[in-house]
């Protein structure tokens, strides 16, 4: 079991973020607010595929004059991004949104201080993020001009502690300025597009408060680079117990980002959204086409609903005797090939054998039978 990190409890909209909620999956928005139509059509896909929270950038008034026509119209939380412009931050908490995420390191105190008392005012969280960015670095943490190679080689591993200082460093000055106006319902994020530092900076900050954490890397990139770094980095921290929401951060759709953060949920046993399907790789001992049937079973059911929220619900198609049922006695129900044919197995135990050219039909009409 992991031990979560033990964290203040914040409101977002009907749900809550910490304490003992569990870890919401975030997506943000790829089109412009002020094209409502398409915000609305991308809000609906991603409530379908499992999203809870919806990030929107606010650029303008006409971003907010939409957001107040979408907020109407959807029930899943809205969080409003703003850079630069509090003003935008104030008119986007009026129009109805349920978080606002700010980058205090671009935005002028004064209108920080109206942004809280609003938020305070109207009940809703503040996520206060940084990333490497955004951010001065400190100079010293940097090898200095006359390094050698092999210092500086030595040296990058310091900078990357360094980057990960210099985000902590802010963000607790940013949250010294925020609780000094009387305002706690923060969210933490600490982003780079490093695994390594933004892992360290994390832990940092861990020690510092008890405000809940966004986990990302951000610009993680696309493809399947994108997703072992997320994976790794977001991965990584939810086995440490850090971490109350998160966002996979790809140049996909939103919807691809939703379904890499069930996975890394799922993988580490803390949410479940579908049944897991393992299989094995083959061999030459496989005598059966594995990759089909492995194809049409995931076709069918990898994102079918579980029975609770909280049940896995384990299948394993394996190619032959050796990798199950013995090595998959574990999972729920599965089929291990033989010649021209296959054992049926639930828990270890066989159960009847099945013709090849029937074994995904059958081990779907038992998977249905068993969920």
């Amino acid at each position: 079991m992991i031990k979560r990190r033990k964290t203040r409890k914040v409101r977002l909209g009907n749900l809550f973020i910490g304490g003992n909620a569990p870890i919401l999956i975030q997506s943000m928005i790829k089109v412009p607010t002020s094209a409502t139509k398409r915000v609305l059509s991308q809000i609906k896909r991603l409530e379908k595929c499992g999203c809870e929270a919806v990030r929107l950038a606010i650029t303008g008034d006409e971003d907010v004059s939409s957001l107040k026509k979408i907020k109407k119209a959807v029930k899943i939380p809205l969080v409003a991004d703003i850079q630069f412009h509090t003003s935008l931050a104030v008119k986007a908490i009026a129009a109805g949104a349920d978080k606002v995420r700010l980058n205090p390191g671009n935005m002028k105190k004064k209108g920080l201080k109206e942004i809280a008392h609003l938020a305070k005012e109207r009940g809703i969280p503040l996520r206060i993020g940084a990333n490497s960015g955004s951010i001065d670095l400190h100079p010293h943490l940097s090898p200095p001009p006359t390094a050698s190679f092999r210092e500086a080689k030595r040296w990058g591993r310091i900078e990357e502690r360094g980057i990960a200082f210099s985000l902590v460093s802010a963000v607790n000055d940013w949250l010294k300025f925020f609780e000094d106006t009387g305002f706690f319902d923060i969210i933490i994020s600490l982003k780079t597009p490093e695994v390594e530092s933004t892992v360290s900076a994390y832990r940092m900050m861990a020690k510092d408060c008890n405000y809940p954490f966004h986990l990302g890397i951000t610009e993680a990139g696309s493809g399947r680079e994108a997703i072992v770094k997320s994976s790794l980095g977001i991965g990584i921290l939810l086995r440490e117990g850090l971490g109350d929401t998160i966002r996979v951060s790809l140049t996909e759709s939103p919807e691809e980002e939703v379904k890499v953060a069930q996975e890394i949920l799922q993988s580490l046993g803390i949410r479940f959204f579908h049944p897991e399907i393992i299989s094995c790789p083959t061999c030459g001992r496989c005598t059966i086409n594995l990759p089909e049937i492995v194809k049409e079973v995931k076709k069918k059911l990898i994102y079918s609903p579980l029975p609770t929220p909280h049940s896995p619900f384990k299948i394993a198609i394996m190619g032959c005797a050796v990798n199950g049922p013995g090595e998959a006695k574990e999972a729920d129900i599965g089929i291990a090939g033989g010649k021209g044919a296959g054992l049926l197995f639930k828990k270890g135990k066989p159960i009847r054998k099945i013709k090849e050219g029937k074994l995904a039909e059958e081990l779907l009409r038992e998977i249905t039978k068993t969920m």
